[in-house]
């Protein structure tokens, strides 16, 4: 039943058409309502059907073990540990199996609800929990208007598995152009700057798509030719990746910048999309290699 949801669920290809993002909603053993982006969710399995294989040579109080998933060993994360809403007494019904930069992780919960399609107008930035959430939407749940919090799932891999990034004087990238970054995601945005760090590059990062279509909408033609290059995340409030994408591509001054996509979506419909509607680049977030390697790539001198 489960799976189910997954494959009625309308195609990712269309949802951007119409400015909406499928959330997969359930609940966990505080009873609040959760969400996470549906393209992220590879399947929702049983979480009896599971055995967990524990290594006690690791310690991170996290990594709960691994399961055994379609011939893969897949790292279960503790969600619950990491909200702080973990007792012992936690009852769990299935695995949300999700998929990051084509690395598989296993989370469990206590009750997957349905699948909503949520305009992305009304997400909404976070009152509460502000660092492990990415926004709030209301959903009807039941026929109740419910808020659903919706996870910063790459700030829980940061704290679970930590960054793993090397980035060597190689990595440099020099230009007196300026790059533009959309991005909602505090973690994401940390470790931008850090991978900037290395690079001697004048770049501003806004914290939706908004903000982004808002300031190159102020900017004169001197300003424009100034940009080098935009990098966006597709998953944002107010306005997300495929309308950045789209305004850029059909505003005739703006149409000549360099777009790259940075996201955790590793779908190749994804990158099909991103590129038919005008990206110059993919980046798998956020891998410091090919985020300065798109750079020295697109960014126009």
């Amino acid at each position: 039943m489960a799976n189910g949801m997954i494959a009625k669920m309308e195609a990712t290809s269309k949802t951007h058409l119409h400015n909406i993002m499928q959330i997969a909603v359930f609940r966990l053993n505080d009873r609040n309502f959760y969400g996470i982006n549906i393209s992220k969710i590879r399947s929702i399995e049983d979480f009896k059907k599971y055995e967990v294989i524990h290594n006690n040579t690791i310690k991170n109080e996290l990594l709960e073990g691994h399961i055994r998933h379609q011939n893969a060993i897949v790292p279960v994360v503790a969600l619950e540990k990491w909200l702080g809403i973990y007792t012992p007494e936690n009852i769990y019904y299935e695995y949300l199996v999700c998929e990051y930069n084509k690395e598989r992780i296993a989370l469990a919960i206590s009750g997957i609800r349905n699948i909503f399609n949520v305009p992305i107008e009304s997400l909404q930035k976070p009152n509460r929990m502000a660092d492990m959430l990415t926004y709030e939407a209301i959903v009807d749940v039941d026929g109740e208007k419910t808020i659903v919090l919706v996870l910063d799932v790459e700030k829980l891999l940061y704290d679970a598995f930590g960054a793993n990034y090397q980035i060597t004087h190689n990595d440099k990238v020099v230009s007196q152009k300026r790059l533009l970054i959309a991005e909602d995601s505090r973690t994401a945005q940390a470790i931008v700057r850090e991978i900037l760090e290395t690079s001697e590059l004048d770049y501003q990062i806004f914290n939706d798509g908004e903000e982004l279509i808002d300031y190159l909408s102020s900017l004169d033609e001197a300003a424009i030719e100034n940009v080098g290059m935009v990098i966006t995340d597709l998953e944002m409030p107010r306005k997300d990746g495929y309308q950045v994408l789209k305004f850029i591509h059909e505003t005739p001054r703006l149409a000549t910048i360099p777009v790259a996509v940075n996201t955790s979506m590793s779908d190749s419909g994804v990158n099909e999309k991103t590129h038919a509607m005008g990206a110059a680049g993919f980046i798998a977030k956020t891998d410091p290699a090919t985020f300065l390697g798109c750079i020295a790539e697109y960014m126009r001198k």
